[in-house]
């Protein structure tokens, strides 16, 4: 059954935190150490089967080579609930920061959860699935915790990416062309990811429209122009990218305009690209559709902010540094996510 997803999310601005301090990704046995657990099943057996400190049973899954995830299935009394958001705390490896506020979500909601099948909770880059069972506590709870990740045969095919077609690791950001944040994400980030990643020949960037709409109001058809200057210019691999930084460059200038199509047009040829038949084609508005099914696409994937960034399937949070591309690159490595399984 596919777990139903809360809007509650523990958020607690956590992501500045190194990913290699999570237990989630590390070898199994050092994770079993940092937990503290007993292990009470066969080494070889799957998923393995533990024990904290506090007799809490928990089973660990691999994959590749490193813990993948911790769940388990029990009586949830208050020594177990802050046993078992103590193990969570371990795995994520945000410890107390995150056992505290996790312990306090379980003691709250399991009433609520009750009968309601499986559940699932955003816990910072993490997904934690619940199944409460029972009309009065204790509750009998079936738990998992795991790195949240999307699918990559869900996502979007690319029309704009720089890099190799069969890299190893895929950057993907969602972005509005009105944000003023994507801006700042395409002139400071996006330089640093090409001299840095994309130069070692393993590394593809996509760039995939995410229409927010709303106070953007102009998003929608500066999306749907950049099409129109791609196709425009079917000789110069680059068009996209040029006006994109273009519009980017220029977002003050057209962002409050009742009618930005005239500058969308004219911007065209400011950026030393071909513009024979882009008016017409934004007027006919002829890439909307696909911009609107792109936008669609990425909601459906839990997209709802720009910029989204996603390096493989896992989201990173803290986009704006290197090392954390680098650590998302290691989850990858760690669970052999890039290899035929």
């Amino acid at each position: 059954m596919t777990p139903h997803r809360t809007t509650f999310a523990l958020m607690l601005g956590l992501a500045l935190l190194p990913w290699s301090a999570a237990q989630i990704g590390l070898p199994l046995m050092e994770a079993v150490a940092a937990a503290a657990l007993e292990v009470t099943s066969e080494a070889d057996e799957a998923p393995l089967r533990a024990r904290t400190a506090g007799g809490t049973e928990v089973t660990l899954a691999v994959r590749g080579d490193a813990l993948w995830r911790v769940g388990g299935d029990g009586s949830f009394d208050d020594a177990t609930i802050a046993d078992v958001a103590r193990v969570i705390g371990v795995a994520t490896g945000f410890f107390a920061a995150i056992a505290e506020p996790v312990e306090g979500y379980l003691r709250q909601n399991l009433a609520a959860l009750a009968g309601a099948g499986p559940f699932e909770v955003q816990v910072e880059a993490y997904r934690l699935v619940l199944d409460v069972r029972g009309d009065a506590p204790p509750y009998e709870v079936s738990w998992m915790i795991a790195l949240a990740e999307v699918p990559e045969e869900a996502f979007p095919a690319a029309r704009h990416a720089k890099g190799p077609a069969d890299a190893r690791y895929v950057i993907r950001e969602f972005s509005d062309l009105q944000c003023p944040a994507c801006a700042s994400y395409a002139s400071r980030v996006v330089p640093a990811l090409e001299a840095t990643l994309l130069v070692r020949g393993d590394v593809r960037f996509e760039y995939h429209h995410f229409v927010l709409g709303g106070r953007f109001a102009n998003s929608g058809l500066a999306a749907e122009a950049s099409e129109c200057v791609a196709e425009a210019n079917p000789e110069e691999p680059d068009a996209f990218w040029r006006y994109v930084d273009a519009l980017f460059e220029r977002q003050p200038a057209w962002s409050a305009m009742a009618d930005a199509t005239g500058f969308f047009v004219a911007l065209v040829q400011e950026s030393g690209l071909a513009g024979e038949g882009v008016d017409e084609c934004v007027a006919e508005g002829t890439h909307r559709a696909h911009v609107r099914a792109a936008t669609e696409h990425a909601a459906s994937l839990g997209v709802a902010a720009t910029p989204t960034v996603f390096v493989g399937p896992f989201q990173v949070r803290d986009f704006g540094r290197l090392e954390a591309y680098l650590e998302a690159m290691a989850r990858i490595d760690a669970f052999r996510l890039a290899e035929a399984e």
